[in-house]
């Protein structure tokens, strides 16, 4: 029961962060091109810190699949298959990624150091940049054919993007370092409830073992 209830938990935290995802997605955007600027890697960032890296692959790959089968949830309500031939769609793929790494990176920890935190983000917001930058050049070799000139690239996908970064990177921190104990605090409660119960079963059990050993001595 008790594990049923922490996968339960579980699911339900991963379902909360797709539904923020797509709301980043859809909803809280400024258009720009061929990138537009959105709250994605900060529900992303704040995910891995709060609920682990693993379960952020998993809400990406859940958003990414929704967005592919034709519920439009990506950027500018797009969908489709057609969309992995979009510009941005490697950013995508880092998120899975970089979600992945920036939790392992934090740990498991109830309260890691904020040094910790903001190197977890920091490999966290490079793998996005690393993964989306080499997709869209893979796409101008392969596929569209246009000039590549790494200057406006990287002026393009990622240094307009620092300042929003560094806002968005600061709150996932700080969501990390403050609200992470509690989500723990609830998972310890659980986890508490049925190491007790646990116990109580085995002290039952010996006491049981032991009575029949003193009515067999008795006899």
């Amino acid at each position: 029961m008790n594990n049923f209830k922490t996968g339960a938990k579980k699911l339900a935290l991963i379902g909360l962060f797709v539904a923020l995802l797509v709301i980043s997605s859809v909803v809280a955007k400024i258009p720009m091109f061929p990138v537009p600027m959105t709250l994605q890697t900060a529900v992303i960032l704040t995910s891995a810190l709060l609920i682990g890296g693993a379960e952020t692959f998993i809400v990406v790959a859940v958003y990414v699949f929704m967005g592919l089968i034709g519920i439009p949830v990506f950027a500018g309500n797009a969908s489709g298959i057609t969309y992995v031939l979009n510009p941005t769609f490697g950013f995508i793929i880092g998120f899975a990624f970089g979600g992945l790494f920036t939790g392992l990176i934090a740990g498991k920890q109830k309260k890691p150091s904020y040094l910790r935190l903001i190197i977890a983000v920091g490999v966290g917001k490079v793998t996005f940049y690393v993964f989306g930058i080499v997709y869209y050049i893979g796409l101008c070799l392969f596929y569209t054919g246009n000039a590549i000139h790494f200057g406006n690239i990287l002026w393009t996908f990622w240094i307009l993007f620092i300042p929003s970064d560094v806002l968005k990177g600061a709150f996932a921190v700080i969501m990390g370092r403050k609200v992470r104990p509690l989500a723990y605090a609830v998972t310890a409660r659980v986890a508490y409830s049925g190491n007790v119960k646990a116990e109580e079963t085995v002290d039952a059990d010996e006491s049981a073992v032991t009575e029949d050993s003193e009515n067999v001595d008795k006899e």
